[in-house]
């Protein structure tokens, strides 16, 4: 009973995170048509990538694009069955909403980068607590 009502309190936390809504495809999509780039799908499995990175940034109080075991974004990404030719990774810490979080990549210079790159087909989004944020932009091979 315990591992039950432990795993449903999970699935309702991570569940809370994920950010597949239209808003966040909408927004992303208006960055990249600004620069002249095709939109993005949004993509469960790049979801789950960040969400992981998201809650283990907050559970553990760090943040960094390297995970407490080493892992990369390339690794977190493969780890969920998603073989990719380009990843990418934007992390945050601290904004209060989408549209805030969003505002701050489009005007970091490297988080633009990232976010209007060329390469990418396909993103996933999670907020995690403490307002840490992850993004996860890629490709199939």
């Amino acid at each position: 009973m315990k591992s039950l009502i432990v795993g449903f309190a999970l699935t309702l936390a991570t569940a809370s995170f994920g950010l597949a809504d239209p808003e966040a495809t909408r927004i992303v999509n208006e960055i990249r048509a600004a620069k002249g780039r095709a939109g993005l799908v949004y993509s469960s499995r790049l979801e789950a990538a960040a969400r992981v990175h998201a809650l283990d940034m907050a559970k553990h109080g760090y943040f960094a694009h390297e995970g407490r075991n080493g892992e990369t974004v390339g690794d977190r990404v493969r780890n969920q069955g998603y073989e990719w030719c380009f990843v990418a990774e934007n992390i945050a810490k601290g904004q209060r909403d989408l549209n805030q979080v969003m505002q701050g990549w489009a005007a970091s210079p490297g988080h633009y980068k990232n976010l209007t790159s060329g390469k990418a087909v396909a993103f996933g989004l999670a907020r995690g607590p403490g307002r840490i944020w992850a993004m996860v932009l890629g490709a199939p091979c």
